[in-house]
């Protein structure tokens, strides 16, 4: 039996370790980054460090400078959809109370009608059975009370299925734009990633049932680091809008434009074949090209944007990914030929 010294020994990795070694990683990324310690740049770099591949994807791909304003952005985009989620659930928990109490109100409205016609049977029966004045002002009388009372069960119900009515319709609205921030960019307007990712999802399963042609375009806004670094984070969301506006004018019916991540953008093309895609791609990228940024304070020209562009059409049974990778890989190849132009996907291989 061999001699081991228990002090070269190393217990296995517990849970506890694990979290402590994450920890010092991203406070180790904080300091080094110049960020503060708050508690949102705390949960992105844990989730960063943890592998969470949008959040890896967002920062690895991003070419600009890693601030506090780039982080906060990225914990907005990516971390705060559970509180968006949270926000729906709540919303949605408030509808269904509101409709619940509607319904109480109208099983009200029908057990005090059903009182009231009961208690006008009774009437009748009472006036047939009068046999003096008294006893026909008497039943005179009870009718007049028991309308009064009806009356005013009618108006206190009334106000209860106009507030109860007036509270669904502001839970509703409440609760479609809180899904509708859920699937839009703050800063550019256009849809986001996660409606992307739902979109796509879509139209693959569409294409596959109907066999109808889907393609897709990704760009990507070249040297937009440079951009950043030399004119301001401000400059930069400036050209952001003005390539997200940009797509929005160029594509039409049930085209589909999204920001991607950072400043990389996609478009699909629901029932256009890769040669129309082509023509939509380059007509985007010279749109773009075609714009000047200009410094509003000093009036001056900072130059023109350019785009390179993948092109994919989505082929049999491949798979979301398979798709997206191959309209990745040709703006990969775009950016390594040059930048600013228009590259087309390969054909899968399996």
């Amino acid at each position: 039996m061999p001699n081991l010294d228990s002090k070269k020994l190393t217990p296995p990795a517990t849970g506890d370790d694990l979290m402590e070694e994450f920890a010092s990683k991203v406070l180790a990324k904080i300091r080094s980054l110049n960020l503060k310690p708050l508690p949102q740049l705390y949960e992105l770099w844990f989730n960063y460090f943890q592998g969470n591949h949008e959040i890896v994807r967002a920062i690895d791909t991003y070419q600009g400078e890693i601030d506090e304003v780039f982080c906060s952005r990225i914990h907005k985009r990516y971390l705060s959809e559970s509180a968006r989620e949270e926000s729906v659930r709540k919303i949605s928990d408030q509808v269904q109370q509101a409709v619940a109490e509607l319904v109480i109100t109208l099983g009200s409205l029908k057990v005090a009608t059903s009182e009231y016609g009961g208690t006008l049977e009774d009437v009748t029966q009472k006036i047939e059975n009068a046999e003096t004045l008294e006893d026909l002002g008497s039943v005179v009388s009870s009718i007049v009370q028991d309308t009064k009372r009806m009356m005013q069960k009618n108006q206190d119900l009334e106000l209860r299925l106009t507030s109860s009515s007036t509270q669904v319709e502001d839970l509703k609205k409440n609760l479609d734009n809180v899904r509708k921030e859920a699937l839009t960019d703050s800063l550019t307007g256009l849809s986001n990633r996660k409606a992307f990712d739902k979109q796509i999802h879509d139209w693959v399963e569409e294409s596959k049932v109907s066999g109808a042609t889907l393609s897709l375009l990704m760009l990507d806004i070249d040297h937009f680091k440079k951009f950043n670094d030399t004119y301001g984070h401000q400059t930069g969301d400036q050209v952001l809008r003005l390539v997200a506006r940009t797509l929005t004018d160029g594509v039409k019916g049930r085209d589909f434009a999204a920001r991607f991540g950072g400043e990389e953008f996609v478009v699909l093309l629901p029932e256009t074949k890769l040669s129309d895609a082509l023509k939509v791609a380059e007509n985007l990228r010279k749109a773009v090209e075609d714009k000047e940024i200009v410094n509003k304070a000093s009036n001056k020209s900072l130059g023109h944007i350019r785009l390179s562009v993948g092109v994919a059409q989505y082929g049999a049974d491949e798979s979301v990914a398979e798709f997206i990778d191959r309209a990745d890989a040709a703006l990969y190849d775009a950016k390594k030929c040059g930048r600013n132009q228009v590259k087309v996907a390969g054909t899968l291989i399996k």
